[in-house]
């Protein structure tokens, strides 16, 4: 069974093996758009009544109550954020709106140093709390402001492959923003085949590949070979990518990334042109991937080895890209 549809300014998609006692389709396709529509609901910078945008409005340093999921989201951003000392830090939105990334924005605008410099003492992720029980966030400073964008996504793919799951669905394959969660086995053997993009100077976020008429599969995705630098069986995995081409502007000759770095307050300028991760949660692998790619290859890898991550680094050498896995990488094809 595969459906599929659109969230969080992207797509979304499932690929499952139905069990006896599985919903019809269609009541599936309007649980999953449902979840979805909630965590959006609570998470989008671009909704001025999200949960998440009325806490950024909010000028007070006390506990706010927001909804568990946001507060589970922030609570696993402030984990990455100390395992990546920083490099990963929710707190950046200030910077996100400088930088014309985020909404509203107008991209390729150079913001002053004096202008950094005021957003920088805005961010910090050591400035933001979240509790569970009762679920709320507390900032520190009042003008704190929050994105959780760079783990919302895979957040949100953990909380499909559940939904799933409590639906008595043992075998699936589910992504939102291209950011994969797999259970169980596809119809070609064990685990899901997937497929990690070849980076490119194009902008704009990956299309979400289950969702694209006549590319879906048996087993599991797969896109014109070119477009490929890698394949991976994942085997209860979960899989996310971050690159520097998804989105980003050039002026007088530079690219900048959309990876900010809290630390500079300037977009990361790095030989990293993506980073993918496997691990047991999306919603991690999401964060790390960003976190790591804003740590630069030196110390992402370094990171990489001592928490035994599989992760795929693509790397830029002048016009040629060249990989480097990790040995926890389940690799199992690589492309030219």
């Amino acid at each position: 069974m595969a459906l599929h549809g659109f969230t969080m300014g992207s797509t979304w998609s499932a690929k499952y093996r139905p069990a006896t006692n599985t919903p019809p389709s269609r009541a599936v396709e309007q649980a999953l758009q449902a979840r979805l529509d909630g965590l959006e609901q609570q998470m989008s910078t671009w909704r001025a009544d999200s949960a998440l945008s009325r806490f950024n409005a909010s000028r007070d340093t006390n506990w706010f109550a927001v909804p568990r999921d946001t507060a589970l989201v922030v609570r696993e951003a402030l984990a990455v954020s100390k395992l990546t000392e920083g490099a990963f830090d929710v707190t950046v939105f200030p910077l996100v709106q400088l930088w014309g990334f985020g909404p509203g924005g107008k991209k390729g605008r150079m913001p002053t140093d004096s202008e950094i410099a005021a957003a920088l003492k805005r961010v910090g992720w050591q400035k933001l709390e979240a509790r569970l029980d009762p679920p709320a966030l507390r900032k520190s400073q009042v003008d704190v402001a929050v994105d959780l964008s760079a783990l919302c996504p895979g957040y949100a793919s953990d909380c499909l492959g559940e939904l799933l799951e409590a639906h008595d669905v043992r075998d699936y394959l589910v992504e939102v923003g291209g950011e994969f969660r797999a259970r169980g086995n596809g119809a070609l053997g064990l685990g899901w085949r997937v497929g990690v993009e070849r980076p490119s100077a194009r902008a704009g976020d990956l299309q979400s590949p289950l969702a694209v008429p006549g590319r879906a599969t048996d087993g599991g995705y797969k896109p014109p070979a070119p477009s490929l630098a890698a394949t991976v069986t994942l085997t209860n995995q979960s899989l996310a990518t971050s690159g520097d081409y998804r989105n980003f502007f050039t002026a007088a000759g530079r690219r900048f990334s959309h990876h900010l770095d809290p630390r500079t307050g300037r977009p990361m300028e790095s030989t990293i042109a993506s980073v993918s991760v496997v691990h047991a949660s999306t919603a991690r692998a999401d964060a790390l991937g960003t976190g790591l790619t804003v740590l630069g290859y030196e110390r992402a890898w370094a990171l990489a080895q001592r928490e035994k991550l599989g992760v795929l680094f693509i790397l830029r050498d002048g016009e040629r890209l060249t990989q480097r896995a990790t040995e926890w990488w389940p690799q199992d094809v690589k492309k030219d």
